[in-house]
């Protein structure tokens, strides 16, 4: 076990340095995003990958049969001594903890099917608009967009932001987030896997951001709008959330799309 925890964050850590300094900053951002998630899927892998090479030795068999009786009477005996506690408490305390950790993630996806399930559901380009009562910034899970139900009313929320939420829908982002979250159940113990959600989260920012500037050209305009609604600082667990890390990459990176679309 412990050397299945080692290769596979070694391998991690690897695949996540090589993609915050080569890869981040580049405008292939699809190319990006199943970038890490193939660096998840092989780096859990490469821990059973092994290899054999098989070579003939000549064996003294009436020796072999001594020395095999010898190893299994010796192995009885400790067995019959030794209990491995540690070993016991170890796995016992895994279960534990990822049992708890299974809870919280099925209470926060049942909490967000019963929001969906207790508020008015309006068809939408291929999606469905969750009209809620609080005051929310838009945010995605699956195909489902939340909006405040007064906003929707008054026409209070600009076209940018549900171009935004329909990128999220539409290229499925809701799946990434729920296969990080489910390998963080797994293993809980590794932080690794809370940088790969982080950095997935922000390709997915990336590509909605990517979306917005060859649709309305008006980078000035949609960065001010982001960093309004960034200022109520609301994450939605679970959710492809609107405000999510508006920091100066993903300014940069909108500068960067709006470069690339006037010269073309």
């Amino acid at each position: 076990m412990i050397a299945f925890i080692v290769k596979s964050t070694v391998a991690l850590c690897v695949f996540l340095a090589f993609y915050h300094l080569i890869l981040e900053r580049e405008k292939m951002h699809q190319f990006n995003r199943f970038f890490l998630l193939f660096a998840i899927v092989i780096s859990v892998a490469i821990p059973f990958i092994s290899f054999e090479i098989i070579k003939e030795i000549p064996v003294d068999f009436s020796r072999q049969v001594a020395i095999s009786q010898h190893a299994l009477n010796t192995s009885i005996h400790q067995t019959a001594e030794k209990v491995d506690y540690k070993f016991i408490l170890l796995w016992t305390l895994y279960a534990i903890v990822m049992l708890l950790m299974a809870v919280r993630f099925g209470r926060n996806i049942w909490k967000i099917f019963s929001r969906i399930g207790n508020s008015p559901n309006v068809e939408f380009k291929n999606s469905k608009l969750v009209l809620v009562k609080e005051k929310i910034v838009p945010h995605t899970f699956l195909h489902y967009i939340f909006i405040n139900l007064e906003d929707y009313k008054k026409q209070n929320i600009e076209a940018e932001l549900y171009t935004h939420e329909l990128v999220h829908v539409h290229q499925k982002h809701t799946l990434d987030i729920l296969f990080i979250e489910f390998l963080k159940v797994v293993f809980w113990f590794n932080p690794i896997f809370l940088f790969y959600k982080k950095a997935i989260q922000l390709n997915h920012e990336f590509l909605a951001d990517q979306e917005i500037v060859k649709t309305y050209n008006n980078v000035p305009f949609y960065q001010n709008l982001l960093l309004t609604k960034g200022s109520e600082k609301q994450t939605i667990y679970l959710a492809s959330n609107l405000n999510y890390l508006v920091t100066k990459k993903r300014l940069i990176m909108m500068k960067k799309e709006h470069q690339k679309t006037q010269r073309f």
